[in-house]
């Protein structure tokens, strides 16, 4: 059967073999629920302008794209968006269901109905779309099987997949380097590197980890510090394009009663990592808060959030806020470290 925790979808060992040994059923339950998903839809062709011509937010968070991407399904990733702003692309879980990634396309000004794209077109879950900062290529996480050559899957790992004029390439998993079979969510600096969650051999819970990028191949993966990871649960990273900051999700004693809540932390010069900080009700709720993702342009901070509270706390709506708001809470640390240091120049960027 399948167990919700933190509504991140795991399957079972009875579960795990029945996808196996029936992928024809689970191939033709895809196609008929994206297909039932793209004609309940159909009606939307019409949304114009960027953001889906949305009202942009101020800094109090609001729900975005509602009956679009926001609806009454599990929206279990923030939009991804190109760094043109025409392309978009988040994943969908209906209960009982593989989660499917959808994308929209603006063609003549108007977006384009939600289709399946054709990396996603697996019955194995699909997860977390998240481009590279020039936008040629998208990472995103599966419980497909792995090539030949590969070890065997221990759960989810971390795809890529090519994108140019002439539409997505062949994806394939990341270097087992850094892949050690249970790797969700992740972020990709300008520079390459990657920041990613994974629940190691061994862990209790999910950490956050970082793997330079150096002649075209990953280094090894090393564990963030100095507060970022706790003996609980840390996910969900998103690394500012120049590594200055970096939110994640977290569950730990300061989160408000004691939910899931997104946390900031900023780089200094000295290349350590300040202790993270909540980043506050304009932001988090007594509910749970993810999948924190940045639009390209850097001015809205996309999440999910559960707190429309629909049934049994599993349904996730998306919500957006003007990205000043890092630059808010950046400026509170920095006061803070000013009283510690009589410093401002404390900062890489």
């Amino acid at each position: 059967m399948i167990a919700f925790r933190n509504t991140v979808i795991t399957y079972g060992p009875k579960c795990a073999a029945r996808m196996k040994n029936d992928i024809k059923l689970h191939v033709l339950a895809f196609y008929l629920l994206t297909t039932v998903f793209a004609l309940g839809q159909a009606e939307k062709n019409y949304i114009k302008g960027a953001y889906f011509g949305e009202k942009p937010p101020g800094m109090t968070a609001t729900i975005f794209a509602k009956g679009i991407v926001s609806t009454d399904s599990i929206e279990h990733s923030s939009p991804a968006f190109s760094p043109d702003g025409r392309l978009v692309l988040w994943t969908r879980i209906y209960s009982g269901k593989p989660a499917f990634i959808v994308e929209m396309k603006q063609k003549g000004g108007a977006w384009t109905n939600p289709t399946v794209p054709s990396f996603a077109n697996s019955p194995f879950d699909n997860f977390y779309p998240s481009f590279s900062v020039d936008g040629k290529k998208l990472y995103f996480s599966s419980r497909r099987p792995l090539p030949p050559g590969y070890s065997t899957n221990q759960d989810m790992w971390i795809w890529e997949v090519e994108r140019s004029n002439n539409g997505w390439g062949t994806p394939r998993p990341l270097d087992s380097t850094i892949m050690k079979g249970f790797e969700y969510s992740h972020s990709v600096s300008r520079k390459g590197t990657i920041f990613f969650s994974s629940r190691r051999p061994g862990a209790k819970d999910f950490d956050i980890f970082f793997a330079r990028h150096k002649n075209n191949k990953f280094l090894q993966p090393e564990i963030l510090n100095n507060g970022i990871n706790t003996a609980g649960y840390e996910d969900g990273p998103y690394i500012s394009p120049d590594e200055s900051y970096l939110i994640f999700e977290s569950q730990r004693p300061e989160s408000i009663a004691g939910s899931i809540d997104l946390y900031i932390s900023f780089k200094q010069m000295d290349g350590t990592w300040t202790q993270p900080k909540n980043m506050g009700p304009q932001i988090n709720t007594k509910y749970s808060e993810r999948f924190a993702k940045v639009s390209p342009d850097g001015k809205y901070l996309f999440f999910g959030s559960n707190r429309r509270q629909l049934t049994d706390n599993l349904y996730f709506d998306i919500f957006w806020i003007d990205a000043r708001i890092i630059e808010q809470l950046k400026n509170e640390v920095l006061g803070t470290q000013i009283n510690r240091y009589g410093n401002k120049k404390i900062y890489s960027q």
